[in-house]
């Protein structure tokens, strides 16, 4: 559905880990704090704060369970079903990289494939974290997959039911000011753990228990912005992903 997801391939933007394309906000907010010697240093990281919905279910990581010639493991997750859900990649260089595998683990440490997404492309990481009514229903779940290099590109959302399918990509991040080399630098990190979850009939609604949000793409013209996030949701129902900024609805365009 989706094509590669590196930073710019995606949405035919230039890859922006040098902060290309940056909104005034985006510059007064680090010009805050790399220039001003009174000015608040490295952050601390965000205390969760109280939002509507829940967290994602802390299923536990496992080590490898199967043996698989033709796949390099990066982390496992028992759902507790009697299934597990693996982050791996073809043993062989590709660039494709990354997928998700729902598997079952047989006596003689082979693995009963029961499905696959789709891949990650250039992405290094495909780190999963599951959302949905029960943690129990495994048949029933929403996964947002962190993708990113050094630092986080946004948020893969899948549905998992049988087999994984896409639906979307949010281009968010939890910005982090941190001291590197005597310089404050600005990093956008994995922003899945402060997402609360919840559904209101065919809606499902994504908030961020945190300070503030990296949006790559606010959806409206502006790219590269920092927004506090009691501003900033995300929706999704079947007509697709909408992108909400102080109650605006912004419909998300998804790369072709």
């Amino acid at each position: 559905m989706f094509g590669p997801l590196a930073r710019g391939k995606d949405i035919g933007r230039p890859i922006r880990n040098n902060l290309t394309m940056c909104d005034k906000s985006m510059l007064s907010w680090l010009t805050a704090g790399l220039l001003c010697t009174g000015c608040p240093g490295p952050s601390r990281p965000d205390a969760p704060h109280e939002v509507p919905g829940r967290s994602a279910f802390a299923y536990p990581a496992l080590e490898d369970n199967v043996k698989h010639d033709t796949l390099l493991i990066q982390t496992t997750f028992d759902m507790g079903d009697g299934t597990c859900v693996m982050v791996a990649s073809a043993v062989e260089d590709t660039f494709e990289g990354l997928r998700l595998y729902r598997y079952r683990a047989r006596p003689d440490s082979s693995a009963e494939v029961i499905a696959v997404s789709s891949p990650a492309y250039d992405s290094w990481t495909m780190l999963p974290r599951f959302f949905g009514r029960d943690s129990t229903a495994t048949d029933d779940l929403w996964v947002l997959a962190n993708f990113g290099e050094k630092e986080s590109w946004g948020q893969k959302l899948f549905r998992l039911d049988t087999a994984f399918h896409d639906l979307a990509f949010m281009d968010a991040a939890r910005p982090e000011r941190v001291l590197e080399d005597d310089t404050l630098r600005l990093k956008r990190r994995d922003i899945a753990p402060y997402v609360r979850f919840e559904t209101h009939g065919d809606t499902l609604w994504f908030r961020f228990a945190c300070d503030s949000v990296y949006l790559y793409d606010d959806q409206a013209g502006g790219y590269d912005r920092i927004l506090p996030a009691a501003s900033v949701r995300y929706s999704w129902e079947p007509s697709g992903l909408l992108l909400w900024v102080n109650g605006e609805p912004r419909p998300v365009r998804q790369p072709s």
